[in-house]
């Protein structure tokens, strides 16, 4: 038994030592499925939200139909047409290229149509549910011209900033003259919440706080910081023009709406300070309802039936307080397809003009003559 040998493995090959077991990587495919069902709760949440509001809506509309229907039917879409043409005009003229101009002062000149383009498809993609869908469009669509993703966004963050405030200001100055002392109290919280925001907004825009806090989160993710562009009389010059586009972009309200409501051009103005308002709550609630839908037009709605006093609905709108919510609402569902319709014509327009940079090809007008890629 002595000359018997224990077998030997020499043959096989090696093998590596075992590495010891991570706790947290059993834990990590867990997060996944987390997230999956936080993503489908806001899903639902929004379609119930939105869905409910325009339930909400809709519902006079149903119930005083004997009431409503001739005015409803006898809308003149002619108006509509050319108001949604009006809508696309503010859309390239003052918003794209107030968005063109904040770029330019970072330094990255682009064409009028490709700058038109990326600023009109990077728009559509927050009907998209999620907040950020907007943002990464942004980044996505200027980064074949150059722009680098931390340019990108803070041109559009600035550009946001300032015509959420343009749209406060004109809310707040045609409100007032529109007398809102007829709204009771509690109707009036819209209008406290625009009002809270102008402080913010006007200190984020001294170029010292945004480009000092746009900076700070640049070192801690490791990219070059950026000199500041624009000063504040460059931002001045942007919201002014911002203001003169909402003025326009209210007179294609009151085109669309004329039909419906009858009310008077002398009246413009309240229909200015009721689209822009809403237009600033529905923005600032996007991370609940994508492209504001629903909340916008609820609140247009609401604010229309607070700075509308009953003797004035009866003498301008022939009809009795009552019938006015069913007005409102077909109204509020109007005004979406109208906006939907002027940002398609906006898209097709600028894509039409653009066909080359929205393909990609090189020499696109505004792409890069050297080859390189996007800055990081």
């Amino acid at each position: 038994m002595s000359d018997q040998t224990e077998p030997q493995f020499a043959s096989q090959p090696p093998v590596d030592p075992v590495e010891p077991i991570d706790l947290a990587d059993l834990a990590r495919p867990r997060r996944p499925k987390k997230s999956a069902v936080r993503r489908w709760g806001m899903l639902i949440l929004r379609i119930v939200v939105i869905g409910g509001i325009f339930a909400w809506m809709l519902k006079p509309v149903y119930q005083k139909w004997d009431t409503v229907r001739g005015p409803i039917l006898s809308i003149n879409w002619g108006n509509f047409v050319l108001a949604a043409f009006m809508f696309a005009v503010f859309l390239f003229v003052f918003r794209a290229m107030s968005w063109r101009r904040i770029l330019a002062g970072f330094g990255r000149e682009l064409p009028i149509f490709p700058a038109a383009r990326v600023w009109s498809f990077s728009e559509l993609a927050r009907y998209l549910p999620g907040a950020i869908w907007q943002v990464v469009g942004r980044v996505y669509l200027s980064r074949p011209y150059g722009i680098s993703g931390a340019v990108s966004s803070a041109s559009q963050l600035l550009e946001l900033a300032i015509f959420m405030l343009a749209n406060i200001l004109v809310a707040l100055a045609c409100l007032a003259a529109a007398g809102l002392r007829h709204g009771a109290a509690d109707n009036r919280k819209w209008i406290l919440i625009a009002v809270a925001f102008v402080p913010v907004l006007l200190t984020m825009l001294h170029p010292r706080v945004f480009y000092g806090a746009l900076n700070k989160v640049l070192r801690r993710i490791h990219k070059p910081e950026i000199e500041p562009a624009l000063r504040k009389r460059s931002m001045t010059k942007i919201a002014v023009w911002n203001i003169i586009g909402l003025l326009w972009q209210s007179l294609a309200v009151w085109l669309l709406t004329s039909s419906v409501l009858g009310l008077p051009f002398g009246k413009w103005y309240v229909l200015a300070g009721a689209y822009c308002l809403a237009w600033t709550i529905g923005f600032s609630v996007g991370f609940l309802s994508p492209g504001g839908i629903g909340v916008r037009e609820l609140v247009f709605i609401t604010t229309l039936r607070v700075i509308l006093p009953p003797e004035w609905v009866a003498q301008h709108l022939a009809a009795r307080q009552s019938d006015l919510d069913a007005f409102l609402g077909f109204l509020g569902v109007l005004l979406r397809l109208w906006a939907i319709a002027g940002e398609l014509i906006m898209a097709g327009f600028t894509w039409t003009m653009d066909r080359k940079g929205a393909r990609g090809d090189p020499d696109a007008p505004g792409m890069p003559q050297a080859a390189g890629g996007a800055q990081t």
